[in-house]
């Protein structure tokens, strides 16, 4: 029997190798996102952030990282997540979102509604843009972001924001009334991410 035979004397099926400079580069920036949030904006955002962006780099390796989404209905559904997540970031930011998570904590380190404007709408608005036109092409970088929403901005925000009214002395917080939203299409998306990956897995090893 042959390196490349099972031992049924059938070709074996060798497993495509990846390159592994995207996972290095999105390692990198995760590190460098987690402890510029660690050190400019309160811990317990920061923290929720950190967990997020963690969680979402291990789903990304253990799926879309080796077979890339192709379905363009994954694609189709992220982008309606991001147009969703502007509605929610909306009703944050006419809320005072940042300087109601600093009253809840009593947070030593303020949080600016700018510096949440520039940040988390602009910035990571931009982000999310490219990163749908980056998944259209299969880019590995860009199917990290599609879990990042999926987990991180989609799942554990949404969540986060059924917590806080609780902390709060259950009053209103700002985004909760988006939430819903947030955790339905998070669902959604994580469901069809999952089932895209083992159908191209399965049909790897058929």
């Amino acid at each position: 029997m042959t390196a490349t035979q099972t031992a049924t004397g059938e070709p074996a099926t060798e497993r495509p190798r990846v390159e592994p400079y995207s996972a290095i580069v999105v390692a990198l920036l995760v590190a460098g996102f987690d402890v510029w949030m660690l050190a400019t904006i309160p811990v317990q955002p920061a923290a929720i952030l950190v967990a997020a962006s963690t969680v979402s780099y291990v789903a990304w390796l253990a799926t879309t990282y080796r077979h890339p989404v192709r379905s363009r209905r994954i694609v189709a559904l992220y982008l309606c997540c991001v147009a969703f997540q502007l509605v929610h970031m909306a009703e944050e930011y006419t809320g005072g979102f940042p300087h109601e998570v600093v009253e809840l904590f009593s947070s030593p380190r303020g949080w600016s509604e700018r510096d949440f404007l520039l940040t988390f709408v602009f910035g990571f608005g931009a982000l999310w843009c490219l990163a749908g036109a980056g998944a259209l092409f299969q880019v590995r970088v860009a199917n990290y972001m599609l879990w990042f929403y999926a987990l991180g901005a989609g799942l554990i925000n949404a969540i986060s924001h059924f917590v806080f009214p609780v902390l709060s002395g259950w009053e209103y917080f700002p985004g909760l009334y988006t939430a819903t939203g947030h955790l339905i299409l998070s669902v959604a998306l994580i469901v069809l991410l999952v089932r895209e990956y083992r159908q191209v897995r399965a049909a790897a090893v058929a």
